[in-house]
């Protein structure tokens, strides 16, 4: 008796288990359908300018840069290379390769004040390992952190997925290795402290979005072309 109970009660909790399932299926597919961003690596480049430590053994360089980012929603992993040179001498000083990870914190679209369409303003936080090579010899790692302010538009024509982005970003790095800094700064106190550079950049890039995501960027004159007999 006690055994066909359990099976009856098993029984009863079949159409509560298939409704719960049936549930769980529609919201993971009304969340892959409401997934919206982008479909490519985000891939372009700038100009980047950098003050290594402060004081009299403080140094500038600038330099420009390339970079490719895959978002998954909003998680970015990215890989970054740049070419840097001395301010002063005008000298090659080093060149870097770099991988971080990103991630975006607040967006929201704002109307443009030069053309009938939506731009999203976007901000991120930024993780960076950045490996360079120097001109005068050695090399160093250096760890850091950043934030980037994006404003990302769409493409012109009607049918277009293309997502076209201005970054400006602001990062804080510091070496792993404080001797080799020291070796290359002629100011001594340095080596007390972790040396501490920090980066400006300005760039572009461009990449695919899914077109839901791309129509709300689109300019409003973006219309499709009917002709006599077209439906509709």
């Amino acid at each position: 008796m006690i055994v066909l109970d359990e099976k009856i009660a098993i029984l009863d909790l079949v159409p509560t288990l298939r409704h719960a399932l049936h549930l769980l299926l529609l919201l993971l597919a009304s969340s892959v359908a409401a997934a919206e961003g982008e479909r490519s690596p985000m891939v372009g480049g700038g100009v980047i300018a950098a003050r290594a430590g402060d004081g009299i053994g403080a140094e500038g360089v600038v330099g420009v840069g390339l970079e490719a980012t895959y978002w998954w929603h909003r998680i970015g992993v990215a890989v970054e290379g740049s070419r840097r040179w001395n301010v002063e001498s005008g000298d090659p000083e080093s060149a870097t390769l770099s991988g971080g990870l990103r991630v975006l914190i607040a967006d929201r679209l704002l109307g443009s004040f030069i053309e009938p369409r939506d731009l999203e303003l976007g901000l991120e936080l930024h993780g960076v390992v950045e490996k360079s090579w120097f001109d005068d010899g050695g090399d160093d790692v250096a760890y850091g952190v950043g934030a980037a302010l994006r404003l990302r538009g769409g493409g012109d024509a009607f049918d277009s997925t293309l997502l076209a982005e201005t970054r400006l970003f602001v990062r804080v790095m510091a070496p792993r290795d404080r001797a080799s800094f020291a070796e290359r700064s002629t100011e001594q106190p340095m080596t007390e402290r972790a040396p501490i550079t920090v980066l400006v950049g300005l760039g572009a890039v461009w990449g695919s979005g899914e077109r839901r995501y791309a129509d709300k960027l689109r300019s409003r004159f973006a219309t499709p072309i009917l002709f006599p007999g077209d439906a509709p």
